[in-house]
């Protein structure tokens, strides 16, 4: 009993999605006007039959069709309400869902106070550390063409296989527009460059799902290294902007590092060192 209630609750929740799917596609609007017009179809229908086949007056065949369009339309409005519904339902757990695995995900405030003090950290102590801003490529056309929910979902969708890569000390942000940040402690440029591949793999594994559409996302990553020819934390984001900027000359879709510079001043990592003759 229990199977064939749950195998009919699926039928029509398929039929559901299927019918939410296609109103979704033709128009809301031109969903609603094609129901008022079934609607007076219906009244039309039962005021001929009931003239026809009753022999019931005009003014009383006109009077059955009129209170035959009001459960007609009624019903038909039910319908597309609850499809309506049904399509929104089915794509918010797409994106709360993400939102949910997100608690690990910093502001842009939050991330610049946490890498700062890991950059001054590394500064300090001669530790190794990097820098990867990732760009979603192409956001615009996606916007365009799909719309801003579309793209806001895929943006949160990539922040969620990002942080899947990522180990428990790394800070990762949501930096600017489509742009993320992960700051990678104890990382040296080619563990950084490792992190960054994983990361693009990661990203183009599989498509984005959309309503019935698959959207095949890409990513554009920059990385740059702690290093002593950096002031502040604001060196290195210019780094690794301008790595970020060649991946995205390079065709998008590829990881580009800027050039590896000595972690130390000399004069700092020998500061009791005789001057050499």
């Amino acid at each position: 009993m229990q199977d064939s209630m749950s195998s009919g609750v699926a039928v029509h929740g398929h039929w559901g999605m299927a019918l939410a799917r296609l109103l979704a596609r033709w128009g809301w609007r031109s969903a609603w006007f094609f129901n008022a017009m079934v609607a007076v179809g219906v009244g039309l229908l039962v005021a001929v039959v009931v003239r026809l086949l009753d022999g019931a007056t005009w003014a009383g065949a006109a009077l059955a069709g009129a209170l035959a369009m009001v459960p007609a339309a009624v019903a038909g409005g039910v319908t597309l309400h609850l499809a309506r519904l049904l399509a929104q339902t089915s794509r918010a757990p797409d994106v709360m869902g993400v939102e949910e695995e997100q608690e690990n995900v910093h502001s842009r405030r939050q991330f610049m106070r946490l890498a700062d003090r890991e950059w001054s950290r590394c500064r300090r102590y001669g530790d190794d550390g990097a820098l990867l801003l990732i760009d979603a490529d192409h956001m615009r056309r996606l916007n365009d063409t799909m719309g801003q929910r579309c793209g806001d979902a895929v943006l949160q969708e990539i922040v969620r296989r990002v942080g899947a890569t990522m180990r428990q000390s790394d800070i990762l942000a949501k930096f600017s527009g489509a742009e993320a940040a992960v700051f990678l402690p104890h990382t040296d440029p080619l563990g950084a460059l490792d992190a960054a591949e994983r990361i693009r793999q990661q990203v183009a594994s599989q498509p984005f799902r959309w309503d019935d559409a698959h959207i095949v996302a890409t990513v554009s990553v920059g990385v740059a290294h702690v290093h002593a020819g950096q002031l502040s934390l604001d060196g290195l984001i210019h780094d690794a902007e301008a790595a970020l900027t060649m991946a995205k000359e390079a065709g998008r879709n590829c990881v580009r590092a800027a050039p590896i510079q000595p972690r130390h001043n000399d004069a700092s990592s020998h500061p009791m060192s005789p001057p050499v003759k």
